[in-house]
This record gives C-alpha cells, structure tokens and sequence, in this order.
C-alpha cells in the first residue's frame, strides 16, 4: 500500500469507487481507496439496483439522469461486463393528489429535456404483460429511463476503469484514526501501515458517522433497516425473455421488477427500524438483519390485485439490509464543516442512482473548487452537531422511512423529534395558536391559529388552512403592523483594522459607510452566486452580517478561506443572538414609545444601523425590511427577548399589532420580487443571470470572481431572472414549474405563491429567452398551462415609497 497520495478515499462502497473512478478519468490518479473488506461489503452488495430518474425536484432528476446515462456504456469503456437493463417504469396513482403530483413532476421533466409523461391505465397495463390496474388505478406517471443494475459488477467496473488509469485500491485494510498534520496535510492510519495525504474522503456509507468521528465531526447519520424479497423462478417468466416496466405503487408502498426468471418487490410499508443504537457492529460485511415477514405480508397481499402472477411463486429469499439515512433524507456530500480539504460523501439511501452525481460533484469540488450543479441540498453543513444529534436523527430518520412514498407536498411538516431549538418566546407563542415549523432545528412559528382558521391537519396543492390565516397578518403588516420572533437567524462578527479589505475581497459590493446596512453578495471565482448577506457598519472597522439560516456553516467556512493571517477576526454568531421583526406602517409609533432613541425618518433612515436601548434593553435596531413596509430587525439578546416582545405587544394593543410567521414573511418577499437563497439565486446562476449585477461594485479593483464577472459582462445572459402575474386564482406555482412559450419550455419557476396583499399568484424564475413587461408565457401549474405575463418588481409599492417610510 502507497504511503502518500493527493486523496485518500475510505470507503469501497459504490459512491467510494465512483468517486475513484471520477477522478481518475478529471486526471487525479494519485489516489488511494482503503476498504476494511471486499469492496461493496456495505450496503451496495444487497442493494436492488434500481436506477430511479423520477424525483420531486430538478436536482433529484438530474442526478437519475446522469447515472443512467453513465451506467448504459460503462461496460464497454472499461472492458467489464455489467449486468444492466434498461426497463422503464410507471408509477401508479389511486388518488387525485396523486395524479396533481405526478402532473407538477412531468411538467419538472419537461423544463429538464426529458420524457417523463403521464399515463392512463390502460397504457400501463398495455406495458406490462403481468400488471392490471383494476379498479383503484386511475392513471400514472411514466419514467422512460429507469432500469436495473447488478450492484457489485458496476462497483468493479468502475474500480477496473479507475486501476486502468493507475488508480489504487487497498482491500482488507482497516482505517483506525484520521489526523491532521501542522502542514495541513491528513494522515490516515491503518492496520497495514499509514498513508499522508492532501485530501480525504469519508464514503463509509452507514459506517460514515464512525468516519466522521475519527475527525472530531459527529454526523447526523442512522442505519434503519430496508427489505425486499425476491421470488422462485416461475415458468411464465422462464418462457418470456422479454423485459417489461418496474412498478412503484406509491400509495401501496411497493416496487417490483423483473429478477432473472423471477420477481423482486420491495416495500416501504412498515414503520422505521433503527439499527444498532447502543453503537456500530466492527464489521458487518456481507451480512443481513433477520427476516421480517410480517412487515411485507399486508403489501404483498395488496400488490397482488395488480400483479396476480405473485401468487404463483414462493419466496427464494428475503434481502434485509442496512440503509442509511439522515434527518431530511438526503445524503451528507461535500465539504466538512471546519476541516480543510477533508470531504463527506456518506449517508445516501439512493447509493446506486446517487454515486455517480456524489462522484461528479466531488471531483469538481477538487478539480475546480466549485460545482456545477447547485449540490446545498447535499451539503453536510447544512446541519449542526448542537441540534442534529444521533436521536434526533434516529426519530426524524425512521419518520421519513415511513413517509419515503408519501406525496411530498410543499408545506408538510414533519414532527418527530421536536422541539430541539428554541427561543424563549416559544412557550408565548404556541398559547397564542403558533403553527411551528422547524429551520436549521429551530422552532419558527410558520402561521397563526385564529378563532375562525384552525390547523385541520389537510395537506393539498390546492388550498390549505393557513392560507386565510396567512392573508389576515400579511394584510395587518401592510395596514397596521406586526411582530415575528425570528429565531435562527445566522451572525458573523467582523472586526479589526483588516476588516473593511477583508470584507471588501470576499464581496462584490463596495462595503457600507459607518452607520449604514447594505446588501451584498459572495461570488465564486467563476463569477457565479455563492450567498448573501445584510452587512451593518457598526464602526469604522466593526460590522455585523446575518445571512441564509441554512447556510451558517457553508458561509463561515467560505469566508474562512480567505480570512488573513491577522488583523481580522471572524466569529461565527453573536451576543445578540435573538431578532424580533417589527414591520408595518405603524412600527415607528410602536417602537419610538419604548426608548429614548430618535426614530425618525431623518434620524432612522432606511438602510441604516444604530445601537439603542428598547423596553430597556440594549437592541441592535436595523432600518430593513424583508416584507417592503417600514420596519426594524431588533437584535438583541435572548435574555431581553421575552421583556422586548412583552412591551412591543402592550404599545400595540391600540395600533392593530398581529403576530406573523414564515408563510406571511415568505409571501410578503415575493410581492417585493426579492431573491430567496436556495430558490432564486445559488452557484448555478451569474449575478447577470439572477439580476443581481446591480450589488456589484464596479469600482473595487479586486473581488473573488472579478475577473469572470468582467468577462460575463460582455457575454450573451445564459439566462433572464423575470416576474410573473399568473392569471386568476388556484393553486400556487411551484418550484422548478416550467416557463413555457407556445407549448416549448424556456424557463422555470424559482419561487411561486400567492401576493397576499395584491391578492394575485405571481412568481419568480428564469427565462432562456429575454421578455419585457407585458409579454405573455404560459407557466404549467400542475399540469394545467396557465397564463403569465410578465411584470415589472417589486409586484408591490414599485416605487418603495411605504419601504422608505
């Protein structure tokens, strides 16, 4: 085994290989891959194989689509023979909900290029010569893509083509402490010897949290059992060669294929079953949790009105296996947090689909710093040791196993494991009828309960209890005003005699004068959007930034990268770790009873900071809004939260004061037409592609991604951010929606709902075309085209008058 090497990747599973094999065909062969057994040991050796392109979101398409594609000729590049069928698959519905779903995912497909389309039954059954839709079936979605692959050939082939381009692999081989050296160099130890390396790779599969450990890091990773049983051959099967389609039946909770001469079906019918809580097996290679028959039985029944031809055949073995999961489901990919070159790509329920795109987007992260695809649903950051501890994971994980084919509808919330972050205002306001839902683990109230609108519990595409609540305190903060406990909100401390040129490099926009606020953006060096952030001047080298709530850790390790050696300090959070936002056209009259401070137009003015004291507490007040009307963030500290709220309630007993959520805040920022991080703006856009170029300085000499943003400049706009009216009332646009122009798709929806005080749909995304005010598209609404014209922002008070205040 090599003793040095430029990456080290632990883990020989089907994303540690694929990585490998990335990699090495990027030009990166110094590498070594360490396994403690036989490759595919882990999960991979059981898995079904099943190559899903059906997903509930652009990246979840785009990741199915690039592994089939990559899968179909591998066999052939790399001289391996693969076992890989390319079958298609149709998922049933039972259910008008359903049937919408299926109709918003086909409309996804489209605005991707793809073919995804939907079917009626009689086409299914046409399709498979063993499936009936009966009765209950009432049509279906089609995913021409899909098929199988046999797990272990493909994660040898792909170790073939990685050793061919002279890549290592070290079996047998176990990985006992991970170091980081004072060079910055990491060493690996092993049983057979110690390897130093540039970079590291954690693809320990279910084994990735005992990874994680060895660097100090404790992810948010649980192993829940999975089963599927496979069939003897059966003599209809033996005299027809032929494939015929996968079935998923998500409102029965099956899959089934074809298996040799026989059948394979798999099922999510039963309740989430967390393994090895008291801790992790040293070694469960090749092996399987005890059957489970009970568990499937009540499915199969079920699955046999529709596939009769499962009753003629006994079962040849049942596969149950491990699976790992985190507290949302998807994968932990990309950099860890806090540590230098060191990578997660562990944690994937979909490892055959996924670790081609896990693969992909390592290789760029190493290769070129940055991805192309936008991969933040997929950052490991995204969770924090304080809040996603192991059984939090383990409750929330085993809640979305049970949910793993329930219709994921825009506005579920899900319940496990809560409450784990909380502001002291959080007992307040659950009496007060506060509807939560979570954020980074924090409890954020989302809506209120009223007399007349209650929490009935209904999930819909279509119209839910919260949208008359919402209505009423979005058209309370235009009218009178209104208070919302924003809890989460992500602080970086900068200061020191470096800060102002530090600040200055990491962001495109010039910096604010003392005493003022702006908004400014992140750019990589490619020139694409990285993040934002309110930057307040609190002195002359002194400021406070509040960015994205889910990106605190992807931030602070950005701005990490280029922090000086000294003369500047970073902190991550603050002492004023609490926000109240107080936003209305009376918030001024409510405010300027509490304090002493002059919180007038000419003293106060719009995108300005100043240190004051509220109810007696000392209070960072920023002059901004989110929801374009006049109006303050408070920060301050969590211990003076409860005294500040208390006393901004009592002076607005007279002036019409409602208590707000996230839905109203949400709604409110789209009637400004202003950029959500992680819907409207992210690294697959450039600032002229999100209309963002306006915040950068055209003056600074040198930025991170100056020299491409120059270059953008005088380049075609891949893309053209743009406002939409939707014609009359309904349900709301959805994400990745697409734009379409005389039936062709030229765009996609980035954020759709309803202008509540405007009382129009609108939303906002991009075009591939360029469009005026005016112009006429057709955005398809769950299958439904419906007409959008094109709108000038903000949709509400385009002149800012109210903003200004």
């Amino acid at each position: 085994m090599k003793t040095q090497a430029k990456v080290v990747i632990v883990g020989g599973g089907a994303v540690g290989v694929s990585t490998l094999y990335h990699l090495a065909k990027a030009g990166v062969t110094d590498t070594l891959l360490i396994e403690k057994n036989e490759l595919t040991s882990g999960s991979t050796w059981h898995a079904a194989g099943n190559i899903p392109t059906y997903a509930n979101s652009w990246g979840g398409m785009r990741a199915g689509n690039y592994a089939w594609r990559l899968y179909k000729d591998l066999a052939d590049e790399v001289d391996y023979p693969i076992t890989y069928r390319h079958t298609g698959a149709f998922w049933p519905a039972h259910t008008e909900e359903r049937m919408d779903l299926f109709r918003h995912l086909t409309g996804i497909s489209k605005g991707l290029g793809y073919d995804m389309a939907m079917l009626t039954p009689s086409e299914m059954d046409d399709m498979h010569p063993y499936f009936s839709s009966g009765d209950s079936i009432i049509g279906g979605i089609l995913d021409p893509y899909e098929g199988d692959v046999d797990p272990s050939q493909l994660t040898q082939a792909l170790a073939k083509g990685a050793r061919d381009r002279g890549a290592q692999i070290a079996r047998f081989t176990q990985v006992t402490d991970i170091t980081r050296r004072p060079s910055g160099e990491w060493e690996v130890v092993t049983d057979k010897g110690n390897v130093v390396c540039d970079i590291v790779i954690n693809a320990g599969g279910y084994y990735g949290r005992v990874v994680g450990e060895m660097v100090g890091q404790k992810l948010p990773v649980v192993t829940l059992e999975h089963q599927y049983l496979v069939t003897e051959s059966l003599p209809e099967l033996e005299a027809n060669p032929e494939n015929f389609p996968l079935v998923r039946d998500p409102d029965i909770m099956y899959y089934l294929r074809r298996e040799r001469n026989g059948l394979l079906l798999g099922s999510y019918g039963h309740e989430g079953r967390p393994a090895w809580l008291d801790g992790m097996p040293d070694c469960f290679a090749n092996q399987l949790y005890p059957d489970s028959v009970d568990d499937i039985a009540e499915i199969l029944e079920a699955a046999l009105e529709h596939v009769p031809l499962l009753g003629e055949a006994g079962v040849s073995r049942f596969v149950n296996g491990p699976i790992p999961y985190s507290p949302d489901g998807a994968p932990l990919c990309g950099p860890a947090f806090g540590l230098p070159n060191f990578y997660h790509a562990c944690c994937f329920p979909v490892g055959i689909t996924h670790s081609a795109a896990a693969a992909k987007t390592l290789t760029e992260w190493i290769t070129e710093g940055e991805t192309e695809w936008d991969m933040s649903f997929w950052d490991p950051r995204r969770f924090g040791e304080e809040w996603a501890t192991f059984d939090y994971t383990v409750k929330r994980s085993s809640e979305l196993y049970e949910h793993q084919y329930a219709i994921p509808y825009p506005h579920r919330l899900w319940k496990s494991g809560r409450p784990v972050r909380t502001t002291p205002l959080y007992d307040t306001l659950k009496a007060k009828g506060a509807q939560f839902g979570q954020v980074a683990g924090w409890e954020r109230a989302f809506w209120f309960e009223t007399d007349t609108v209650k929490n009935d519990g209904q999930l819909s595409f279509h119209h839910e209890a919260w949208h008359d609540a919402v209505k009423a305190e979005c058209e309370g903060v235009r009218d009178n005003v209104g208070v919302m406990d924003h809890g989460g909100f992500t602080r970086y401390e900068v200061e020191g005699p470096g800060a102002t040129d530090f600040l200055n490099k990491v962001f495109c926009g010039a910096m604010p004068a003392v005493g003022r606020v702006k908004l400014s953006y992140m750019l990589t060096p490619k020139g694409k959007v990285w993040s934002e952030a309110t930057i307040a001047r609190m002195g002359e080298e002194k400021y406070l930034l509040c960015g994205p709530t889910l990106a605190d850790q992807r931030d602070f390790d950005w701005m990490s990268k280029y922090l000086p050696g000294e003369g500047v300090s970073l902190k991550r959070g603050s002492d004023f770790d609490a926000a109240l936002m107080v936003m209305g056209p009376k918030s001024r009259a409510v405010l300027q009873a509490l304090t002493d401070n002059n919180l007038s137009k000419s003293e106060a003015p719009w995108m300005s900071v100043r240190e004051i004291t509220i109810a007696g507490a000392p209070v960072i007040a920023l002059r901004v809004s989110y929801v374009g009307e006049l109006g303050w963030e408070l920060h301050l500290r969590s211990a003076d939260l409860v005294q500040v709220y208390e006393a901004i309630i009592a002076e607005g007993a007279d002036k019409g004061m409602v208590e707000f959520g996230s839905y109203a805040l949400n709604a409110m920022r789209l009637e400004k037409g202003y950029h959500g991080w992680g819907a409207d703006f992210g690294i697959e856009y450039t600032a002229f592609d999100a209309g963002l170029d306006r915040f950068v300085s055209k003056k600074k000499e040198d930025f991170v991604g100056r020299d491409a943003f120059l270059a953008q400049a005088e380049a075609p706009k891949g893309y053209h951010f743009t406002a939409f009216v939707l014609d009359g009332h309904g349900a709301d646009a959805l994400s990745s929606d697409p734009i379409c122009k005389d039936g062709k798709p030229v765009g996609y929806v980035s954020s759709g709902g309803t202008g509540f005080r405007i009382g129009k749909r609108i939303a906002l995304g991009y075009l591939t075309v360029p469009a005026e005010p005016g112009d006429e598209f057709d955005i398809e609404v769950l299958g439904v085209p419906i007409k959008a014209t094109v709108a000038t922002v903000p949709f509400y008070d385009p002149e800012n008058d109210r903003l200004r205040g």
